[in-house]
């Protein structure tokens, strides 16, 4: 909650001072928070690491501010597809170690690990290529197909995040999975969210973005399917989980496409107000989907099953009304 008030603000910021700047603050704040985690001795000091920690989303809408600045419009959707699968490849690496490091040197040592991790990633943001923003100039106003998508966002983020929250309980409990293996199903997860956010913005950049975002959809549903479906069975739980990745396929799609209506100049306030819309949805999901999975454990699957096709077909048909709105504005 805290994150999504300063989505605005902070995208404000990078649009008067710079992108680079903001971006190094706000992975410097997540870091913080982090390492905020590692005296405490009682919960209630968790909040304020979790302020500054969750405070780090806002350098998502930064950052593709900062890429549409300096990516070729031609290759923006590849280029935004690697950089948001990167973000996946940390869980790849994390996630099946994370208990057998827990184990060895207790939960303190294992946040430890990560939190130096973390000042690492953030010192590297050091070395992105500085400059001023880009110069106000007038630009048309922006399509109503933009407004449509924004009003969409949260019942498609919603959906997205209907299984994520409560994941890993289903596959402990439920699937009866042993703990030291629960962390690769998160794995697995975060690797179908890498090959297919680097794979969609390749087939946006090539066939469009209504093909990539469909077909994100439909590995969404064919996922949630598979789980619902395989019982007790690890390996139908494993292809389940990896097609469950593909709820995040769509974004570097829509980052690309929305670059084509925004003003250069308002680019990172453009960002930051549809992180906003997407943090209400996926905020909002969360909390659904304990409510669910209090009913039934199935019934966030059934959810998901049940909507995610039609509503990323819904989201392809206005994001490809947004390209076809403004093809002649570049960023």
């Amino acid at each position: 909650m805290f994150a999504a008030l300063t989505f605005i603000p902070i995208g404000l910021a990078a649009d008067r001072f710079g992108r680079k700047p903001l971006i190094v603050l706000t992975w410097s704040a997540s870091t913080l928070g982090g390492l905020a985690f590692l005296p405490l001795t009682d919960w209630h000091g968790a909040f304020f690491g979790s302020v500054l920690y969750w405070t780090g989303s806002a350098a998502l809408p930064v950052t593709n501010a900062y890429l549409i600045q300096v990516v070729p419009r031609q290759r923006l959707g590849a280029d935004l597809g690697l950089v948001y699968g990167a973000f996946f490849l940390g869980t790849i690496l994390g996630s099946p170690f994370a208990g057998p490091i827990a184990t060895a040197l207790g939960l303190r040592g294992a946040l430890g690990i990560g939190v130096a991790v973390f000042v690492a990633s953030s010192l590297f943001t050091l070395l992105l290529r500085g400059g001023p923003p880009p110069a106000r100039v007038a630009t048309p106003p922006l399509p109503r197909a933009f407004w449509t998508l924004l009003a969409v966002t949260p019942l498609a983020a919603l959906v997205a995040n209907i299984v994520n929250p409560l994941f890993s309980v289903y596959v402990r409990d439920v699937v009866d999975v042993p703990l030291e293996r629960v962390g690769v199903y998160v794995g697995l997860i975060a690797l179908g969210a890498a090959v297919s956010s680097a794979a969609n913005g390749r087939v946006s950049d090539r066939v469009g973005p209504g093909p990539a975002v469909v077909g994100a959809g439909a590995a969404i549903t064919l996922g949630a399917a598979i789980v619902a479906l395989a019982g007790h069975s690890e390996p139908g739980l494993g292809l389940g989980a990896l097609l469950l990745g593909a709820q995040s396929a769509p974004n570097p799609v829509l980052a690309a496409a929305l670059e084509r209506v925004l003003p250069p100049s308002r680019s990172a306030l453009g960002y930051s107000g549809f992180q906003l819309v997407y943090a209400i949805g996926f905020g909002s999901g969360g909390v659904l989907s304990g409510l669910l999975y209090d009913a039934d454990a199935l019934l966030p699957f059934l959810v998901q099953l049940a909507l995610a096709l039609p509503i990323t077909a819904t989201v392809a048909v206005i994001v490809s009304r947004i390209v076809r709105a403004r093809p002649e504005v570049t960023g």
